[in-house]
């Protein structure tokens, strides 16, 4: 066993975190896992779950231990998430911890899909198998929190993200908004698209802004497109619907579409929200449970103001990456991030949990939590 235990198990399992977050935006519907093991001679194999339908993050690690000579026999491998006890597309990973040895298993997150759900821990305790859980859970739910929240809630996370200058403008009074930030920060955000199984807009932002929507990032794949349509009036020419990518197009139920649309657009029909008295509104509660019926795990919702609005005011905002750019706009006119009908007094505002903050050459990038789920914790 490795000396020191305890003391140490945070600093692998934060090691352990950082090797996960390499597969996320390529495992899904799998959760992003990173595993380390370590024997007693404090030598160490890494490895992560890297791709969907490739060996899991434990198989990884004991491969890469088996390639460098590492004795797995009486070692203990630490993972982010339990190990899986169940044959899917690939062998269960507890089957394969027990094969090699492994005598002690340290985990952060348990995990609650019930196809799975306890069985690899049974089988590594009945095999002998030393097993420790809970180790910086905290941190493994909310790198988990896409996943936890599309197997507990049936819908993805939502993350909404806009770009904005000092005073908190999105567009000058005319319209005009290229750009606010800085190439550097476009390039993060084309990125961070590739992170996320479905990223949303508004038709109010494809008719203004002709948006690709796309990654556009070596290595990264594309999201699914996503574009709320209640009226069904998107203009034949726009770029989404010519380019090779897939686009879903949410309309109103009964709404009769285009018939200029290319086979590669699928149209979703969606109820109006009962409650909004809008004839431009969709019910975004329905339109999550459809996103996640069909195993879209987490949106990026990129605008614009009012069709973030519409999901503040429906509750389902998990999360925000707010890119702030360093510079004024003015005017009273000037739009900013978030319409819809907001909230009334000031001691209803939704705070933000754990925010941080990073530079992008001159913007600053504001992540945080805003709800439960956006933590990865589950509250009905």
């Amino acid at each position: 066993m490795i000396p020191g235990d305890a003391e140490i198990h945070e600093p692998l399992m934060s090691a352990a975190f950082e090797l996960a977050r390499r597969g996320i935006g390529r495992v899904a519907p799998n959760p992003p896992v990173g595993a380390i093991l370590i024997n007693d001679e404090l030598q160490v194999a890494e490895g992560w779950h890297a791709e969907y339908g490739g060996p899991h993050a434990e198989a990884a690690c004991l491969a890469a231990a088996r390639s460098a000579g590492i004795e797995t026999r009486g070692s203990t491998m630490i993972v982010t998430l339990e190990p899986c006890g169940h044959e899917g597309k690939t062998p269960p990973c507890s089957q394969a911890i027990i094969d090699a040895g492994v005598g002690r298993v340290i985990y952060s997150h348990p995990d609650p899909h019930p196809v799975t759900r306890g069985r690899g821990l049974q089988q590594l305790e009945a095999a002998g198998v030393e097993v420790i859980g809970g180790v910086l859970e905290a941190e493994g739910a909310r790198l988990l929190a896409p996943y936890l929240c599309h197997t507990q809630r049936g819908r993805p996370l939502v993350t909404a993200k806009w770009a904005m200058t000092l005073d908190g403008r999105i567009a000058s009074a005319t319209g005009d908004s290229k750009w606010i930030t800085s190439e550097e920060t476009r390039r993060w955000t084309r990125e961070r698209r590739g992170h996320h199984g479905a990223i949303l807009v508004g038709i109010g932002t494809v008719e203004a802004d002709d948006p690709q929507l796309t990654s556009r990032t070596e290595g990264m794949k594309d999201p699914l497109r996503v574009v709320i349509d209640p009226g069904a009036r998107i203009s034949a020419d726009r770029q989404l619907l010519h380019d090779s990518g897939d686009v879903l197009l949410v309309v109103q139920e009964g709404k009769t579409v285009p018939d200029f649309l290319p086979e590669k657009v699928e149209v979703l029909e969606v109820p109006a929200h009962r409650k909004s008295g809008s004839a431009s509104q969709i019910d975004i509660d329905d339109l999550l449970r459809k996103l996640g019926d069909r195993g879209i795990q987490s949106l990026l919702v990129e605008g614009g103001a009012v069709t973030i609005g519409h999901f503040f005011d429906a509750g389902k905002v998990d999360r925000c990456e707010v890119l702030i750019a360093p510079k004024v706009i003015g005017g009273a006119k000037a739009p900013g991030p978030v319409a819809g009908r907001g909230l009334e007094m000031m001691t209803l505002a939704i705070e933000a949990l754990d925010p941080r903050w990073t530079d992008l050459g001159p913007d600053r990038l504001l992540e945080a939590s805003l709800s439960l789920a956006g933590r990865g914790r589950y509250n009905r």
